[in-house]
């Protein structure tokens, strides 16, 4: 009976960690939300450079997805808002300027994309600074599910809007390097 104590201490932290899931019990029944690994950069370059960092007019990073959504009682239709936050840096600070980067916003079930929007976040760097930050809202992604399906059976994914030559690029660079 030596282990008592330990065991009480395991069975409270298991009920503090349970209840504190219930607070947030209904985010369990929300689609999932997040970023694309291989999209949540992008490297924008000099027009006709190679890929090179010292070519770089600026990168953007998606740094957070957050969201909320309601559903019905049967579990079978949800509607999400998401918020997606993005940094975008510059090599060299230099005159006020504002950059467009496309990305999307894709609802999936498993491997199939169920709907797909393009979009655009902009950029505003201020004069003498690297950095801009930018917030995106999506108000309401609507979801119906398959019938067989509930909504947490499906992810709301966000990336950057590649080209071939932006997404060989990522792979060399950061985690991607090899």
């Amino acid at each position: 009976m030596k282990n008592t104590p330990f065991r009480f201490a395991a069975i409270a932290l298991m009920a503090l960690l349970v209840s504190s899931c219930q607070s947030s019990k209904k985010l369990q029944f929300c689609p999932g939300w997040t970023s694309v690994l291989d999209a949540v950069v992008v490297t924008q370059f000099k027009p006709g450079a190679a890929p090179d960092p010292a070519n770089a007019i600026y990168s953007a990073k998606i740094t957070n997805v957050d969201g909320d959504c309601s559903f019905d009682k049967a579990g079978k239709k949800a509607d999400t808002s998401v918020d997606i936050t993005f940094v975008a840096t510059r090599p060299v600070a230099g005159d006020a300027v504002t950059y467009t980067a496309p990305y999307f916003v894709a609802l999936t079930q498993a491997t199939r994309i169920v709907t797909r929007s393009a979009r655009s976040v902009t950029f505003s760097f201020a004069a003498g600074e690297k950095t801009a930050t930018a917030q995106e809202h999506i108000g309401s992604i609507d979801l119906v599910t398959d019938g067989d399906s509930k909504p947490y059976d499906y992810q709301i994914l966000v990336g950057f809007q590649l080209t071939k030559e932006q997404l060989e690029y990522n792979k060399t660079t950061g985690i991607f390097q090899q």
